[in-house]
Order: C-alpha cells, then sequence, then structure tokens
C-alpha cells in the first residue's frame, strides 16, 4: 500500500477526515500533487525540504 492508498483509507474512515496530512514525497509532478490533494491530504511538501517550510505548511493547516 503506497501513501495514496493508505491516505484514501484513512479519510473513508469514521472520523477520517479529523487527522491533519502533510503528505512528503519525492514527487514534483503536478497530476501526482492533485492526486494527494483529491485523497484529502491538508498540504502537500516536497523532498528535500528544510524545517522553515514544513513549519510554515503545519502553521497553514492549524499544526503549530
Amino acid at each position: 500500500m503506497d501513501g495514496l492508498e493508505f491516505l484514501k483509507h484513512l479519510r473513508a474512515l469514521p472520523n477520517g477526515g479529523a487527522p491533519k496530512v502533510i503528505f512528503c514525497t519525492t514527487e514534483t509532478d503536478l497530476a501526482h500533487i492533485m492526486q494527494a490533494i483529491e485523497a484529502g491530504a491538508n498540504e502537500y511538501v516536497m523532498k528535500p525540504f528544510d524545517e522553515a517550510i514544513l513549519k510554515g505548511k503545519m502553521s497553514q493547516i492549524g499544526l503549530l
């Protein structure tokens, strides 16, 4: 099971929309980003990333 499949299963669970999910991957193409967002990702971070980027994304979705 890959990350997209996991996220789809998570979001299908009762209260599965509650956890905040930041999708972190080496994939950089727009199609993959859209798949992650459509599957329920709250944010998307491409590797490699630095601490400031991750903290910014976490702040945007209310995790900081």
